[in-house]
């Protein structure tokens, strides 16, 4: 992992692939993080918010700019992240509830009592950065099982490593009954929204919208909301 030097903080890298924007102080990152940031603010008021992968907590900036006090609990194999998170933004660190550790272990021995699980984990693969395969394969059945009676679940999610999108797509969206989908016009990323019951695909555009405009973010208006059927 590369750490470089910015103008509000740190940027963490690796492969030439932005990991996290570490704000040290609140405010929006102008990368999707404060687009998840955005989803926990808009969709994850009831309930326990966990986030699998820490990434250096860069959540932490918008989340606390638009005024979530939630705690997050976390988990990663990685400690560096979270280490640099301890020395650059101590203000913050009674806001998360950080486990080293795997993420499907960790889920196994947690109850079902989660508002909103979030999948931001990622890995190295042949000079790039990637979903690990329990993302497609294990995670999503695990994550619906963890959620409370009108939980959600967010993927944030990269092409698998061949390339390829729809098919992944469906193997997720086939474990809950509804998926939204939200397209960024400056970033491959695509994230996923689902659960039992979700707002229409205008409805969280519009609180989106709304709440990354009131943050003051560079992503306000540059993504879109979709239905996928299950």
């Amino acid at each position: 992992m590369t750490v470089t030097l910015t103008k509000h903080g740190l940027r963490l890298s690796q492969h030439g692939v932005v990991l996290s924007e570490l704000r040290t102080t609140p405010g929006p990152t102008h990368s999707l993080v404060d687009v998840l940031a955005a989803l926990i603010a808009v969709l994850g008021q009831a309930g326990r918010v966990g986030v699998l992968g820490f990434a250096g907590g860069s959540m932490m900036a918008p989340l606390h700019a638009l005024g979530v006090e939630t705690v997050i609990d976390s988990v990663d194999l990685e400690k560096a992240g979270y280490s640099l998170f301890c020395k650059h933004c101590p203000q913050w660190i009674d806001r998360v509830n950080w486990e080293p550790g795997d993420a499907v272990a960790w889920l196994r021995q947690q109850p079902a009592r989660f508002g909103l699980l979030m999948d931001d984990l990622s890995v190295p693969s042949d000079g790039d950065v990637i979903k690990p395969s329990i993302s497609w394969e294990v995670l999503p059945r695990l994550i619906g099982r963890r959620l409370q009676p009108g939980g959600l679940a967010v993927f944030n999610l990269l092409p698998s490593a061949k390339g390829k999108w729809n098919s992944d797509l469906k193997k997720i969206v086939g474990f809950f009954n509804a998926a939204r989908i939200i397209n960024l016009d400056d970033f491959e990323n695509r994230i996923l929204i689902t659960g039992g019951q979700l707002p229409s695909s205008r409805e969280i555009g519009r609180r989106l919208r709304n709440t990354l405009k009131t943050l003051g973010s560079r992503q306000t208006r540059r993504f879109q909301v979709q239905t996928i059927l299950p």
